[in-house]
């Protein structure tokens, strides 16, 4: 008889183990994190990445501004790999062509100011294909 509950045990155990590994490879899914519905359009590359736009996020705000997400790949300029990824929710004003990242991979950024893109091609590429419809 307590042979059988120790098999019982054992058994519930596993079984308890398991189901703790899936949550927790559910709970850490980077496609829970940002959104499995994204549209992304690339945008712009560079030497030192790549820009894609969201394009089902664009959200006009009021006249000339608008809010969108973005994604900027890293890339490592001599091995041509990705390195790094990040997901922004960006607010753009078309009418000065400034912007501000309002969260940064989820985390709110609440100080964030107006900017110019100061030459960065992929920033003046989004502004541009972001506003030109706007």
């Amino acid at each position: 008889m307590l042979n059988i509950n120790q098999k019982i045990t054992n058994k519930f155990n596993f079984l308890l183990n398991i189901l703790v590994l899936i949550l927790v490879i559910l709970l850490n899914s980077k496609n829970k994190a940002y959104g499995a519905n994204t549209n992304w359009v690339e945008v712009s590359r560079a030497p030192a990445g790549v820009q894609y736009l969201d394009i089902d996020s664009i959200d006009i705000e009021k006249k000339g501004i608008i809010e969108l997400t973005t994604k900027y790949i890293k890339i490592d300029s001599i091995t041509s790999k990705e390195i790094e990824e990040n997901i922004y929710i960006m607010k753009i004003n078309c009418m000065t062509n400034k912007f501000k990242d309002i969260s940064v991979n989820g985390k709110k950024n609440l100080s964030a100011k107006w900017e110019d893109a100061n030459g960065d091609k992929l920033l003046d590429d989004l502004i541009s294909d972001s506003c030109e419809n706007v």
